[in-house]
């Protein structure tokens, strides 16, 4: 008999794991109270350039090949732009080539010759910079809807605006979830709310510590073809979409930002972010389209939670779910459907959520 899973959240992460689990039999319900996600602020860089440690490099890489094989099963708004990387620059850029190199990430070290004919409409091109081919940029809302739309194409159900208040259990094991329309049953529950999942797992006394970690994404108006890459520079990161947007997040250093509380109004931080880029596309008329708000889920020591946590109930949170979802899905169907096996637990025994005890009372 097919698995009937609930899946609380409709991120990518949630949007993901459904297509997976429904296109191998499962019969998945996807459960979202339609408020905003962190995937709707997304800057929308997959890459492995960015790690905490060399496991968790493993993964990022993996989640990169990852995506590559979910593309060839379903038509993604994914391109291969692959990332230009100069916000160090000397020894610390050399040593970032050197560990990278190592670890076997495909990269290359070219001059500013090569740059100015990769990017000529970048300003103040770099003596030296990173160049990571094999990385991309995603439409995280399209693909979202994309992969939910599959999901839903082959089965599953998607509820919209319903508020998932707490989790059912009978007997020590979970059984569903209720809702203000009343009880939802399933042999299993993923729980991939985002910022979402702390409240919710705290109720079933599953300690899911997340920290406050806001971030502003500006839009520009749509612009003539400026950027072939993701750049990543000491300005800070942008893309173009294809409509012709650039997006480019406020804080520099994105990626690594920890600041836990955004100092600056909406306008004020827009227009200083408007003002960095227009330093990087000098002449470019360019206006402020937008300046979108996403709160990161991002786990207390940096790291994904993913795992099981009692008979029934599983839980999967983490920054960053653009690079991560597709191998996520992968694994996270596989253990749902068949437990852990020797290849799930050798890729998420790091991140496991019985690592956080539970706070004393």
């Amino acid at each position: 008999m097919a698995q009937n899973v609930i899946i609380v959240g409709a991120g990518i992460i949630g949007a993901a794991v459904a297509y997976r689990l429904q296109s191998q039999g499962a019969q998945v319900t996807v459960v979202h109270d339609g408020r905003a996600r962190a995937t709707d602020a997304s800057f929308g860089w997959i890459n492995a350039s960015f790690f905490l440690d060399h496991a968790h490099f493993r993964l990022r890489h993996e989640g990169i090949a990852a995506w590559q094989r979910l593309m060839r099963a379903v038509a993604l708004p994914i391109r291969q732009t692959g990332c230009l990387c100069w916000e160090q620059q000397g020894a610390a850029l050399q040593a970032q080539a050197q560990e990278l190199g190592d670890l076997g990430y495909p990269l290359e070290i070219i001059d500013r010759n090569q740059f100015q004919a990769l990017e000529p409409h970048v300003a103040n091109a770099p003596e030296q910079c990173l160049y990571f081919p094999d990385e991309m940029a995603i439409d995280s809302v399209a693909v979202t809807q994309v992969l939910l739309d599959a999901a839903v194409a082959e089965g599953a159900k998607e509820l919209s605006g319903l508020e998932v208040q707490e989790i059912l259990r009978d007997g020590g094991r979970v059984t569903g979830v209720q809702t203000p329309l009343g009880p939802l049953v399933a042999d299993q529950v993923l729980v991939a709310a985002g910022t979402g999942t702390q409240a919710l797992m705290h109720k079933v006394g599953v300690h899911v510590p997340l920290v406050e970690r806001p971030a502003l994404v500006l839009t520009t108006n749509p612009l003539p073809k400026l950027v072939d890459h993701v750049l990543v520079s000491e300005l800070g990161e942008v893309t173009q979409c294809e409509n012709g947007d650039l997006i480019h997040p406020v804080a520099v250093g994105h990626q690594s930002d920890a600041a836990e509380r955004i100092d600056l109004a909406p306008d004020e931080a827009g227009d200083a972010a408007l003002l960095r880029l227009k330093a990087m596309f000098p002449g470019v008329a360019m206006s402020r389209a937008g300046v979108q708000l996403a709160h990161r889920p991002v786990p207390e020591d940096g790291m994904p939670v993913v795992g099981g946590v009692e008979g029934g109930l599983y839980v999967a949170v983490m920054h960053s779910g653009i690079t991560l979802a597709a191998i996520m899905a992968e694994l996270i169907a596989d253990e749902l459907q068949q437990g852990v096996s020797n290849q799930s637990g050798g890729w998420l025994g790091p991140y496991r959520p019985e690592r956080f005890a539970a706070p004393q009372t």
